[in-house]
């Protein structure tokens, strides 16, 4: 999106939709597969349509397809499927090879439910049954279910054994969800789980007394040289230019269809003169923090953070309100999983970066007014829509338009990531 488009445009919010995404990881820690979260923006729950019906519509008509666009496409796609669309064959629209039949645990498991279940596993699709915590009745769904996601969150280790040895004797895969420390992860390891979810995978273990790598020194040095007002323009320009792969990225970065030029760009001096001041630092600082680690959790945080410094930079411009700058939410949106990229604790990392007290002090989940809008797109990340939009209605913020702006930051950072 150019800076002169205003979020919320008319032709873009009729479809806009909010599109969240966590990712599944493998027992080597790779990601393995995307659940998708949709909701459709505006106050939908009093429609005749079942909200859950309305989002998983949705899904199907708009958001996989900007979820997925410039992504992986071997990675697998997780969808949550009600009742009433599981009976309409409305999961054929979707690609077999891609998604996964989410089967939420509020299903009733009717003999119609169980035949068409069994439709849509002969169609080739797979099928995972959701938030199982051992309840009864749902033996003939397990027989079929590919996947079992055990919600492991509180329950106690000797319940877990018993429920993952009783899922044993089906022969489906066992998904740990919810998976919030190291001691779950490693019990549900030992228990025989091979897929993974849950907060552990964004939150890094703390490294005591460990040494910052020399490459990630220099990183940090320049982010500090630009999370500040006063950086120094001709010494970016030169770092830039010195470096024909950050140049090439810029090229094509403003080059892309975001900025909808009609004559390409052909230097670098011509590209930092288009973008301007605050984009150039914005973007450089984008690569850097898309550089740190190759790794697929860091990958997965770089991903998070740059999402969500855009999206909070929209919200920025369109609250309007001095109090909240967009160039601070920003900032604040980037740094926001920067333990993760680093596997060092927030508060070291900190110590090297001039940030406004109140940014720093939600950074660390301390009392601070910024704290609410990280707290906003976090719970747009787990799916949390009641409080996503009771924050937005607080602040007589639009949600179509909110929507729109996560989306274009979803395309921004696609856009971005996909430069190397």
């Amino acid at each position: 999106m150019s800076d002169s488009a205003q979020p919320g445009q008319e032709h873009r919010a009729s479809k806009a939709i909010f599109v969240a995404r966590q990712p599944i990881f493998d027992i080597k820690e790779k990601v393995w597969a995307y659940e998708l979260l949709f909701r459709k923006s505006g106050h939908a729950s009093t429609a005749e349509v079942a909200e859950d019906d309305l989002a998983t519509a949705s899904v199907i008509a708009d958001g996989f397809a900007l979820a997925f666009n410039g992504m992986d496409k071997n990675r697998k796609a997780f969808i949550n499927f009600p009742q009433r669309l599981l009976l309409d064959e409305t999961v054929y629209a979707l690609p077999k090879e891609i998604c996964v039949v989410e089967v939420l645990e509020t299903i009733t498991p009717t003999p119609e439910m169980i035949a068409a279940l069994k439709n849509i596993k002969g169609h080739g699709y797979t099928l995972a049954l959701d938030d199982y915590v051992g309840q009864p009745g749902y033996e003939e769904v397990i027989r079929l279910a590919d996947i079992v996601k055990v919600d492991v969150l509180g329950m106690e280790p000797e319940r877990l054994s018993a429920v993952s040895l009783d899922l044993r004797k089906y022969g489906c895969r066992l998904l740990a969800e919810k998976v919030e420390d190291r001691a779950t992860y490693d019990l549900t390891r030992r228990l025989g789980f091979t897929l993974f979810q849950g907060f552990f995978f964004s939150r890094p273990e703390t490294m005591t007394g460990s040494k910052v790598p020399t490459p990630v020194i220099a990183k940090m040095r320049l982010l500090r040289a630009l999370s500040g007002d006063d950086y120094d323009l001709r010494e970016l320009t030169r770092i830039i230019s010195s470096d024909p792969s950050v140049s090439y990225r810029l090229l094509n970065f403003i080059n892309s269809a975001a900025f909808s030029l009609r004559a390409n760009i052909k230097s670098i001096g011509q590209a930092l003169t288009l973008l301007g001041r605050l984009q150039i630092k914005q973007w450089f600082l984008a690569v850097i923090i898309s550089d740190f680690d190759s790794s697929a959790k860091v990958q997965e945080a770089a991903y998070t953070s740059l999402q969500r410094a855009r999206y909070l930079e929209g919200m920025g411009k369109l609250h309007r309100s001095p109090a909240f700058r967009a160039d601070t939410l920003f900032m604040l949106g980037l740094f926001s999983k920067l333990d993760v990229l680093l596997a060092q604790p927030m508060d070291k990392l900190l110590q090297n970066i001039p940030l406004d007290k109140e940014v720093e002090a939600a950074l660390l989940s301390k009392p601070s007014p910024y704290w609410s809008w990280l707290s906003l797109v976090e719970d747009i990340e787990i799916g949390n829509w009641e409080d996503v939009f009771r924050f937005l209605d607080s602040r007589n913020l639009d949600q179509q338009a909110s929507a729109t702006i996560y989306s274009d930051a979803l395309e921004w950072t696609q856009t971005l990531l996909h430069m190397k």
